[in-house]
């Protein structure tokens, strides 16, 4: 009998250990909840925002072309903007000449501005019955005069073509600044005819387009027709 009393009272200490234990550790657990240090910033809505650059093209008299073509800039090239020059039936000694507004319409500033053109082609002119064999692209002189002012009335440089001032005004001086001398010299955005001075956001610039056919021009030239694009390019 003692035995077994004695088995019954140790497993009533055995139980009552595992009690003190459970309890314990439960008051372990239950205290550890009231002890806590936490720290804690946050930088939000952080954002990076592009900018654009955006040029407007206006020949006097028309409508401004965007290079957009009033869609997004994911091209931004546009080649549909207004032709300058479209002279017909003309004669050795005849000129001509368009003035033309470039703005930045973007936020950015343009750190260059550049004019090219990537071929002048020779062909029979329309409508004409008669033709030569001359190449008026070598012989049809070119300048590009930029203005001070959006009146086009006081000149500031010449771009490119003959001068008799010292650069300040273009005139038909200089027999060799023909169309395609200009194609063979500019005939991209990266070898472009840099216009010193860029183009800042929401500044214009004022350029006037003279060509001429000499009075030296030949039979050769009767009936013939030069075709070139000048391409206004900026970049930041």
């Amino acid at each position: 009998m003692g035995n077994i009393f004695g088995l019954a009272g140790g497993a009533l200490v055995q139980k009552l250990a595992l009690s003190a234990l459970v309890v314990g550790a439960m008051a372990s657990v239950s205290l550890g909840t009231f002890a806590s240090f936490t720290a804690q910033t946050a930088n939000t809505g952080n954002v990076f925002a592009a900018g654009t650059l955006v040029l407007s093209n206006t020949r006097q008299g028309g409508s401004a072309c965007l290079s957009t073509a009033g869609g997004a800039t994911d091209t931004n090239a546009n080649g549909s903007c207004d032709t300058l020059v479209n002279l017909t039936v003309k004669k050795p000694g005849d000129s001509g000449t368009a003035s033309l507004t470039l703005k930045n319409e973007g936020s950015l500033a343009a750190s260059a501005l550049k004019a090219f053109s990537a071929a002048c082609t020779n062909a029979d002119a329309a409508g004409e019955s008669y033709h030569g064999t001359g190449s008026p692209c070598a012989k049809l002189q070119l300048y590009v005069q930029e203005y001070a002012d959006a009146g086009f009335a006081t000149a500031s440089a010449c771009r490119y073509g003959g001068s008799s001032d010292g650069g300040t005004t273009c005139d038909f001086s200089d027999a060799t600044k023909t169309l395609a001398a200009f194609a063979t010299a500019y005939g991209s955005s990266t070898s472009g005819l840099a216009l010193a001075g860029g183009l800042p956001a929401g500044g214009s610039r004022y350029l006037k387009i003279g060509v001429k056919l000499p009075s030296d021009a030949d039979n050769t030239y009767q009936g013939r027709k030069a075709t070139a694009d000048l391409v206004w390019y900026i970049e930041q």
